[in-house]
């Protein structure tokens, strides 16, 4: 691959990377801009939940917990909770589900990087 095509492709990466960091900008980073699919799909993926929680996925978290989660609705409902972050301070690395998000964030933009 030439220089300029390896450049290109780098600052292609770098203008898409404000769509994972735009929504840490406000003071509390929130849910109500990113589903549940993408926050399962494209940032607590498996291997992010391994490494930083007691789960497999995060399906087996919403499982764990006593939440009934079966649509954005209640998903959204559910992590405004004390209680989500309790389970999350008690399950994982992070203090509470905005610290998780982040992370996460910043893990997927720093994937999509090394791509």
């Amino acid at each position: 691959m030439k220089p300029e095509n390896e450049d290109f492709n780098l600052k292609k990466r770098l203008e898409n990377i404000h769509k994972d960091i735009d929504p840490m900008k406000t003071e509390k980073f929130r849910l109500s801009e990113i589903n549940y699919d993408y926050v399962q799909n494209e940032l607590l993926t498996p291997n992010f939940m391994e490494k930083h929680t007691e789960f497999k996925n995060f399906s087996e978290m919403v499982r764990s917990s006593d939440f009934k989660i079966e649509n954005e609705i209640e998903f959204r409902d559910a992590i405004e909770t004390e209680k989500w972050n309790l389970l999350v301070k008690e399950n994982s690395d992070f203090h509470d589900w905005n610290e998780m998000l982040r992370v996460a964030v910043i893990d997927r933009a720093t994937r999509k990087l090394t791509i």
